[in-house]
């Protein structure tokens, strides 16, 4: 694999000094050109600071939305499939058309007439991105990552925003929250965890890799990943791996993570041989995720980390021997 550059961000100021008071609504005009050279070379320039922005995905809808601004159109995959809007968005789409990704996907963006887009890492592989491209500056993937840090989409946003000052500001109120939590439970220092999804009868899709956007809120909490499945995962080479029934030990930690498909996948999750053994079970330190939750903490954003640390928070207390 062709090793990923990181994210280059070049702003050109065009400021116009004016003499005397401005408005408020002087002071929003102000910005400059804004270039971003992405991490596969391609370079997107934001002529000015965009006032009609389409999220398509729910990360960086949320992004968005932390600096108080409502996209224009927005894409949100778990929405689609769920019929339920993210409980950390609010009721702040109330005004937001909400997009769905088939052939007329193009089309409707279009119809929006916005003035920038983002996208999830995987956009560009899609027929469509070349045409969303042309409608308006169009960015995706910022990272060599599998998911985007959302630190980075954060600052990305605020400098493109010219909103630098509120991007630290976003960053710094998750970060006080996650180690508000990791002083409140010292006992989760040393203390494992496994995060897996049950996505079929006999097979789990399991995080392998402690790097990952949810790895690094864990790594964050005092929490280590079980040591058999990073194990696992640097022999496949996979940072998620699918993993039989027939191997539900290898979850074995100090926490438990853990989502089903549906309720009928649930009910086979708990009566599995060797379910009632793990460790984590046992002292009850267990948080079964909803599909809506396990989206925000697979695709980590300021709105979702705050919302899934609450989620987690029982189980957390209980590894930490509260």
């Amino acid at each position: 694999m062709r090793r990923m550059l990181p994210l280059v961000v070049a702003v050109v100021m065009m400021m116009v000094v004016a003499v005397g008071c401005s408005s408020p609504a002087d002071d929003e005009s102000v910005g400059g050109s804004v270039q971003i050279i992405l991490p596969d070379g391609r370079s997107v320039t934001v002529p000015e600071t965009p006032r009609r922005i389409v999220t398509l995905g729910g990360q960086w809808t949320d992004v968005l939305l932390a600096f108080d601004k409502t996209p224009v159109g927005y894409y949100d995959a778990t929405e689609t499939l769920t019929h339920q809007t993210p409980p950390w968005y609010g009721n702040k789409l109330a005004d937001s058309t909400a997009l769905h990704v088939d052939d007329q996907i193009v089309a409707n963006v279009a119809k929006l007439d916005p003035d920038l887009i983002v996208a999830p890492g995987f956009a560009s592989m899609s027929g469509e991105f070349e045409k969303l491209s042309q409608i308006a500056p169009t960015i995706d993937k910022i990272s060599g990552s599998q998911v985007d840090p959302w630190q980075d989409m954060v600052t990305l946003m605020g400098t493109i925003l010219h909103e630098p000052e509120k991007a630290q500001q976003i960053i710094a109120g998750v970060d006080d929250k996650i180690s508000g939590i990791a002083r409140e439970y010292p006992g989760l220092q040393g203390k494992t965890y496994s995060f897996a999804y049950m996505y079929g009868s006999d097979q789990f899709s399991v995080l392998g890799d402690p790097n990952d956007g949810a790895g690094k809120l864990f790594s964050s909490l005092g929490l280590s990943m079980a040591p058999r499945v990073i194990a696992q995962a640097q022999s496949t080479g996979e940072p998620r791996f699918a993993l039989s029934v027939e191997n539900l030990g290898w979850l074995d930690s100090d926490l438990l993570v853990i989502a089903t498909e549906n309720e009928g996948l649930r009910k086979r999750l708990v009566g599995l041989p060797g379910y009632k053994n793990l460790r984590s079970v046992k002292s009850d330190a267990v948080t079964q995720m909803t599909q809506m939750s396990v989206t925000g903490l697979n695709e980590p954003s300021p709105g979702a980390t705050v919302y899934v640390l609450d989620q987690l928070r029982p189980a957390l207390a209980r590894a930490a021997g509260e």
